[in-house]
Parts: C-alpha cells; sequence; structure tokens
C-alpha cells in the first residue's frame, strides 16, 4: 500500500487549495480551524480593499483554506509537543520510499559518465551549444487557400529578390521594399541574434547552415516563402563552458541511461492495464465513499508478472484525498489517467526491485526524515511570522494566534507577504484538528464584499474602485511545486 500512498502524495504538491464543506458551520460562519472561527465579515472585510482581486469563488475559496491551513500551523507550533503528536506518516512513507528509489538508481545504473577532454571538445564542436547567429530575412506570405499557381507566383517573386540579393542588391534595401513581415521590415529585414529553437524549423535549419555573408535558396515555412541573409555567428568559448557543458552531457547520459533501464523493467513485468480500468478510476474517484462489490474491489486496475494493483487499495487510498485532488483527477483524459496508473505500477516494481537487491531505509533514515518534516513546519512558521508567539498580558495564546492569522491574511491578499502553500503539510494537521468551511460562506462572502465595494465602505489598498478602473485580470496565487527525484 505504501507504494501507491507515497506516489500519490506528489499530486498534492499540486494543490494549494484543500476544501472541506460541512453543513454544521453557522451561517455567519466562513470557517472552522481547531477551536478558532472565522466570519462571513471578517472575511469580506479582508478581501473588500484589494480591488485588483477579482471578487469571486475562487478566490474567497483559496483564501478560506489558507486561513485554515496557516491557523492550524501557528496552533500547532506554538504548543509545546503538538508537532510531534501529528501523524505525518503518510509524508515519511513517501521520503522513505524516494530515498529507497535514489539509492535504487545509484547502484543499478553502473554508467561511466565521465567524459574525457578530447570527447568533450569533439562533442562542443558538433553540436555548437550557446550558439546563435544573426539574420535579415525578406518575407513573401502565402494567403491561406490560394491556388496552386498563385503559390508558384510569390515563390517566383522570392526567387527573383534572392538573384537581386545575390547580384549585389542591398538586402535591407529589398526587405524593406517588399518583405511582409511588419516587425521586421522597417528594420531593413533585421531579426537580430537567435538562438535555436526560437524560429520554426525550416527557417532555423537553412539560417544556421549559412556561413556568414551568404544568402539562402528560397525556404518554405508555416509562414510563407523567405530569402535569408545570414550575418554573423556567435557562440561562447569552449573554454568558458566546459565544466558547466561537461555537466550537462552526464545528466543526459544518466537520463537516457535511466529511462532505459526503466523501460527494461516494464517490459520484463509486462505491465499492463485492467480491462476497464480508466472507468473504474474515474468512478472511483468520484465518490470513494461508495463500497465496491467484492468483485469491483479486487479487479485489477494494473496487473504485472508477480503482482496486480487492485481497485479497493486505490480507493481506500483517494478516500483520504482532498475533494481538489480527486476533482484534478476526474477531469483528466484518458491517456493520463493511464500514465498515472502507470506511474504507480512504476513505483511498485521500483520498490519490488530495491528489496529484491537489498536497499532499504534504516531506522535512522526514518527518525531523519521525521525530523525534516517537523523542520518544515517551523521554517514555514517563522517565514510567515506564526511562531514563537508571545501571550500579551490579558490575551491568551488563543487570541493571539487569532490576531496574527488574521493579518498575514491581510498582507497576503494585498501581495505584501509571499504565499506559501503547505502542500502535504497540510494533511496531517487538517487530520489532527477539526477544520471545515461553511457550505453557503464562498457565495456569501461574494456578495458582502460587492455590497463594502458598493458602498465605499472598503479603504482601498491595492488599486482602484471598479467604477474608476477597467476589469481586474485573473489573479491565482503561485504555488511551490518543487520536481520530484524520478528514476
Amino acid at each position: 500500500m505504501r507504494g501507491v500512498r507515497s506516489v500519490f502524495v506528489l499530486f498534492t504538491f499540486l494543490a494549494t487549495v484543500f476544501t472541506g464543506c460541512d453543513r454544521g458551520v453557522g451561517p455567519d460562519t466562513a470557517a472552522i480551524a481547531a477551536d478558532f472561527h472565522l466570519l462571513v465579515e471578517d472575511a469580506a472585510q479582508i478581501l473588500a480593499p484589494i480591488y485588483v482581486l477579482p471578487n469571486d469563488g475562487e478566490v474567497v475559496e483559496t483564501t478560506l483554506n489558507l486561513w485554515i491551513d496557516y491557523t492550524l500551523l501557528a496552533w500547532a507550533v506554538n504548543q509545546d509537543g503538538a508537532l510531534e503528536e501529528l501523524d505525518i506518516s503518510l509524508i515519511v512513507d513517501q521520503e522513505v520510499d524516494r530515498l529507497v528509489i535514489v539509492r535504487l538508481r545509484d547502484q543499478v545504473i553502473q554508467l561511466d559518465t565521465a567524459i574525457t577532454d578530447a570527447e568533450l571538445q569533439a562533442t562542443f564542436e558538433e553540436q555548437r551549444p550557446g550558439e546563435e547567429v544573426r539574420a535579415r530575412h525578406v518575407l513573401l506570405s502565402i494567403p491561406p487557400g490560394v491556388a496552386q499557381a498563385q503559390q508558384d507566383s510569390v515563390r517566383a517573386l522570392a526567387e527573383d529578390i534572392r538573384d537581386r540579393a545575390r547580384a549585389g542588391e542591398d538586402f535591407a534595401t529589398l526587405a524593406e521594399e517588399y518583405s511582409q513581415d511588419p516587425g521586421s521590415a522597417i528594420q531593413g529585414g533585421d531579426l537580430g541574434f537567435f538562438g535555436r529553437g526560437m524560429m520554426v524549423p525550416p527557417f532555423e535549419e537553412a539560417a544556421f547552415a549559412l556561413p556568414p555573408g551568404e544568402i539562402s535558396n528560397v525556404v518554405q515555412s508555416t509562414f510563407g516563402f523567405h530569402v535569408i541573409l545570414l550575418e554573423e555567428r556567435r557562440a561562447p568559448s569552449f573554454e568558458n563552458i566546459a565544466d558547466e557543458y561537461r555537466m550537462q552531457l552526464q545528466t543526459e547520459r544518466i537520463m537516457v541511461a535511466e529511462s532505459t533501464y526503466l523501460a527494461e523493467l516494464e517490459d520484463s513485468a509486462n505491465v499492463r492495464l485492467g480491462e476497464d480500468a480508466i472507468e473504474l478510476v474515474r468512478r472511483i474517484t468520484a465518490a470513494p465513499e461508495d463500497r465496491l462489490s467484492r468483485s469491483e474491489a479486487s479487479s485489477p486496475l494494473t496487473i504485472w508478472e508477480g503482482g496486480e494493483l487492485p481497485a479497493e487499495e486505490y480507493r481506500e487510498f483517494v478516500s483520504d484525498q482532498p475533494r481538489e485532488i480527486r476533482q484534478q483527477i476526474t477531469v483528466t483524459g484518458d491517456q493520463q489517467l493511464e500514465s498515472m496508473l502507470y506511474d504507480l505500477t512504476r513505483n511498485r516494481l521500483l520498490l519490488a526491485e530495491a528489496l529484491l537487491v537489498g536497499i532499504e531505509s534504516t531506522e535512522e533514515d526514518e527518525e531523519t526524515i521525521i525530523s525534516d518534516v517537523v523542520n518544515q513546519y517551523l521554517l514555514i512558521a517563522d517565514f510567515l511570522g506564526l511562531d514563537s508567539l508571545q501571550v500579551e498580558e490579558g490575551k491568551t495564546l488563543t487570541d493571539n494566534v487569532d490576531r496574527v492569522v488574521r493579518d498575514l491574511m491581510s498582507r497576503l491578499v494585498a501581495n505584501e507577504q509571499d504565499i506559501v502553500p503547505l502542500g502535504p503539510l497540510a494533511l496531517p494537521l487538517r487530520a489532527q484538528y477539526e477544520q471545515r468551511v461553511g457550505e453557503e460562506a464562498v457565495e456569501r462572502i461574494v456578495a458582502r464584499v460587492d455590497e463594502i465595494r458598493a458602498e465605499g465602505d472598503a479603504q482601498t489598498i491595492l488599486g482602484e474602485p471598479p467604477a474608476m478602473a477597467p476589469a481586474p485580470p485573473s489573479a491565482e496565487p503561485p504555488g511551490n511545486g518543487e520536481p520530484e527525484p524520478e528514476l
């Protein structure tokens, strides 16, 4: 089961919002976190002054869920022993599995990535990394749907321009007169310097093949017919990028070796999808609370030599996931869902392979990971100013947490503080403490923000009132997706 859970934890890195609506929340309560309550009016007063934020349900819901996560975090880090009581086993399992897989990668891929200086020099001269060229061109467009005779006429004109340029006429003057590229024609066709991958393939191939001062044959691309003059080339010297280039080539070799290893592992295991696996995944994800029949529970989502991933195992996991994660999976295309199932299976195969060759985690590994997870909570709390809250005279810790988190939320929506999504770190907090969002809270907050802004009662912090400003663009809080190491 751990293999499935650890892979699915990766999905939580994509989610910055976790929502738990509950009918038990009173009509005036926007959200609950442990013993803390955020009222609809309080949330509206936080959002109303920020006119550049669109007043819609997505922004409100994000704000409420960040308030829940930050309130629970502040409460946990400011109570002795509270962090140690959190059940972080899901996160620890995922990190342990990742550590084991990294060790497997280092052990099984016995690839000599060393590159000799002579090999590095030869590869550099062949690939010319970082090379750029400066070119001018004349573009003659081809209107869509035109007859072949008209295309031939345009090509003939392009060939005539090429011949005149090769005969010595000034290329810039020809570009100004004939080119239909409005961006470069007024500059005599000058495109400036560009590297590989910046132009359409036929144009790029022709430009990089030319010696400086030479004029190309007529080149056809999706834009039309081009005549190209290459003016100059430039590239970093071998000495300046040798070390960086060596690391790049070594990384590429490792990636190829890892891909080959994975492909061979999957081929030897004969991994395949179970019957109706995609349909079953969608149905389970949409309603994981529904119990499966005995035959459905045992139905394999994927099958391989020596094992399978049963539907019940997937249901048990996904039932614990936030609504947003389940929604993301249900709207994913069939091909992406298939890839997800193969990723789950690959993780199981890798862990089994690691066990087979004697690679296991130790108690010390788990203790280190637990310590690292706890430190992540503390580091985030420190960055957000939620740790070491002093109890003021006549106040309680509850009062201080409430005040500090509300102040933090005001700074966040005013873009005065960077948002730090807790990602998977939010799951243990939400499992440990009661947390809910009012069923009708989002709609009520949106309506109240409209009222406050219409009445002019909000003191503008960012932007102008709607009557004085254009409609603001949609804004989403930034994510913190960190790349996961893969084998």
